[in-house]
């Protein structure tokens, strides 16, 4: 993980190369460490464990992504002119990678990928019934350009949301979460409901710096659940509370989410932009939740 963030932070910094070439390395060192932190399922897991399957897995999908990196002019050069081999290595590579995203983030994403899929072939096969030439333009279309699988959202994760959250990290690690917390708790802790309006207060200011949502209520929520039901309110609502304040994270400026660098991206405005036209919907988001506690 730590060799992982300083390869993106000299990428970013130092690296010239094309973009088939970066992000190609970035996806193939995601898939390395995607295999090592996700297991195959959640039932079977062994500390300091990794099965024979996932090291398979994992070697052969990155080695997939880092065959690119490494022959990427001479595959631009080919365009749709690919040949046999790295047909199978593009499927190989999309196989393992659709794997690791159902560990990720489950099923349902990949049911909509898998139904546009058929959907592609079934229009393509509508022009052209020969099936290696379709799946040929198909899997150039999806591995060997930056309008496939490294495209738009990748790229973004790549120049901008990996070093926000590295950044995120640390701040948190410095200890600027506590510091949150107990300034929250001095503005509200005194007051009526104290502990909810902390929870609030704190997610806020926790949100300006993580981005996250998860991270805001691991940081802020194993301190500020446990003060709520101390106080008399139900375990349900304390939750709830943090939970809801949380999600504001990743909309407080001036570090958002992965949806605000993709809105910069795709609309071709600054990030800083951006994040100024955040303030006043996630003010009114907080604002919203201090009431209702």
């Amino acid at each position: 993980m730590a060799a992982f963030g300083l390869f993106c932070i000299g990428m970013t910094l130092f690296s010239k190369a094309m973009p088939e070439i970066r992000l190609t390395m970035f996806v193939g060192c995601i898939i390395i460490i995607g295999f090592l932190t996700y297991p195959a399922s959640k039932h079977h897991v062994r500390v300091n464990y990794l099965p024979w399957y996932d090291i398979v897995l994992m070697v052969v999908g990155a080695a997939c992504f880092f065959y690119f990196a490494l022959n990427a002019m001479t595959l631009v050069r080919l365009s749709t002119r690919i040949e046999t081999v790295h047909v199978i290595i593009g499927v190989v590579g999309i196989l393992i990678l659709m794997e690791l995203c159902r560990r990720c983030v489950g099923v349902p994403i990949l049911v909509v990928a898998g139904v546009l899929l058929v959907y592609t072939f079934i229009n393509k096969l509508g022009f052209n019934p020969d099936f290696y030439q379709v799946l040929r333009k198909i899997i150039y279309q999806l591995f060997f350009t930056t309008s496939g699988v490294i495209g738009t959202p990748v790229n973004v994760c790549y120049t901008y949301i990996v070093l926000f959250i590295i950044f995120g990290a640390f701040l948190e690690r410095t200890g600027i979460a506590n510091f949150f917390i107990s300034f929250a708790n001095r503005i509200a802790g005194w007051s009526s409901g104290g502990p909810a309006k902390v929870a609030v207060i704190s997610s806020a200011l926790c949100g300006m710096v993580s981005g996250s949502s998860v991270g805001n209520t691991v940081t802020t929520g194993s301190f500020t659940i446990p003060m709520m039901k101390k106080t008399g309110y139900k375990p349900e609502f304390a939750g709830a509370v943090e939970a809801a304040a949380s999600t504001g994270g990743q909309i407080m400026p001036p570090i958002m989410g992965a949806a605000a660098f993709l809105m910069a991206e795709y609309m071709k405005l600054p990030y800083a932009q951006v994040a100024v036209k955040a303030i006043l919907p996630a003010l009114l988001y907080f604002t919203g939740i201090f009431i209702a506690v």
